[in-house]
């Protein structure tokens, strides 16, 4: 049974010279925009050579790790090496993870695009950019928005300060996804929360109750929305 996340959003992958292509147009195609998607350069406010000058990362995983890349659910690219760069918002590939970090070229940003890194799904949605897949489900999705806030290193002007390391902080937002590909972004507070299942208010209301859930914690927000998808006719 295919799963909503994939029959919503269909994805391309833009690869490089490896790519796996039937069709010559879409290789053609696909060779084109690999040639002109670099990399964001992060180096303005990122030195990989010297990560111990900065607290946190601004990937959402520091080191590339294997995962793969499908076009249309078939894998065009098999065990690359992946990452998520979460202050550019972009997938960064290499063919292998021996090849410099210099050489890594980024997916370009499409609807037609996801990639597994590892356990980790992520899906591009147009106009809000990549999502971590929480819970795929028939009916109802959970998935995640990792962003990254940068706060400047900042030097200490006397000896009564201390210097303060450039900083990366890690922010999330969870979003429910429709089968109709619609998105709802969950606020921060726990009764707003419950607002957002709309008609099936009570029933996660009750459920949250029954199980002594906290809508505020990832594991349970993806234990209702897994509830939610599994209750025939649910709406919000």
């Amino acid at each position: 049974m295919k799963k909503i996340i994939y029959n919503t959003i269909i994805f391309l992958f833009v690869g490089c010279s490896f790519a796996i292509a039937q069709n010559r147009n879409l290789q053609r195609q696909t060779e084109w925009f690999v040639y002109h998607a670099n990399v964001y350069d992060t180096r303005s406010i990122y030195d990989p050579v010297s990560p111990e000058n900065y607290e946190g990362t601004p990937y959402y995983l520091e080191n590339f790790l294997l995962g793969n890349v499908y076009l249309e659910n078939e894998v065009v690219l098999s065990n690359g090496a992946l990452r998520y760069n979460a202050v550019a918002d972009e997938i960064e590939f290499k063919e292998s993870l021996n090849d410099d970090d210099k050489n890594a070229k980024a997916l370009v940003k499409s609807k037609e695009i996801y990639a597994k890194i590892m356990k980790d799904t992520f899906v591009f949605i147009p106009s809000k950019g990549y999502y971590l897949v929480v819970f795929d489900g028939n009916n109802f999705s959970l998935i995640k928005k990792v962003t990254k806030k940068y706060f400047p290193a900042k030097k200490a002007e006397n000896t009564y300060e201390r210097s303060v390391l450039a900083k990366f902080e890690d922010r999330f937002s969870y979003n429910i996804y429709t089968k109709n590909g619609e998105m709802t972004e969950f606020p921060k507070s726990k009764s707003k929360k419950l607002k957002v299942f709309g008609n099936s208010e009570k029933l996660i209301k009750d459920y949250i109750k029954e199980y002594d859930l906290d809508l505020n914690k990832e594991k349970d927000l993806k234990k209702v929305i897994m509830h939610l998808d599994g209750v025939e006719g649910a709406s919000l």
